[in-house]
């Protein structure tokens, strides 16, 4: 399996649970407000550095894990830079 880490700009959550869902991800965890700092400058949903991010959790099976990323990866280009979109992938297995 492999357990994709997925940060997104809040105001864009939405459009990564409905690809999660499109490609049958069986689950996934969503942590609706992160805060930090990034490339696209810091977002610590104050007046000064405004907004806030959004971290979905999914195990995936190897196999589907590359159309559901280059499925990201056209969401982010077709968003732009400032979607603030990244994906981390590291290799797991369920234990229980």
């Amino acid at each position: 399996m492999k357990l994709l880490l997925i940060v997104v700009n809040s105001d864009h959550a939405a459009d990564v649970g409905a690809l999660l869902e499109q490609y049958g991800v069986p689950g996934y965890s969503e942590i609706p407000t992160i805060l930090g700092k990034g490339a696209t400058g810091r977002k610590l949903g104050t007046r000064a550095f405004p907004g806030t991010s959004t971290l979905f959790f999914a195990a995936v099976a190897p196999e589907h894990c590359t159309t559901l990323v280059d499925e990201l990866r056209a969401l982010r280009d077709d968003r732009g830079p400032e979607e603030g979109l990244k994906v981390y992938s590291l290799d797991t297995k369920e234990l229980l």
